[in-house]
């Protein structure tokens, strides 16, 4: 039996849908500004997380302020799969959005 392949976005909801808050793409930054210490104007999104100087603590940090305040859980298995150096941060705000609007990143959910 082949088993497929678990995206990060592939979830169950952990918590229902009127609970979550979902942050829209400027909050996301602002709050990544903040943790970096950056004016928000100075975030490219062509930038890389390399670039922006993120390294695997403050992605995980990140992550976990999402997790907290949106009512989510990633599957940091799957999600770390997705963090390499060389990832846009427009894609980085993707994946965070998509998780919070979809619900819960549980691999096994």
């Amino acid at each position: 039996m082949t088993q497929k392949q678990r995206t990060p976005v592939e979830t169950t909801p952990a918590v229902s849908r009127e609970s979550r808050q979902v942050p829209d793409r400027e909050d996301l930054k602002q709050r990544l500004a903040a943790r970096l210490r950056l004016d928000t104007a100075s975030l490219r999104e062509t930038a890389t997380l390399e670039q922006l100087g993120l390294d695997s603590l403050l992605l995980a940090e990140t992550v976990a302020d999402v997790e907290t305040r949106c009512q989510v859980e990633f599957d940091m298995t799957v999600l770390a799969g997705s963090l390499v150096p060389t990832l846009p941060l427009s894609a980085f705000l993707d994946l965070l959005g998509e998780g919070t609007s979809r619900g819960s990143f549980h691999a096994g959910a």
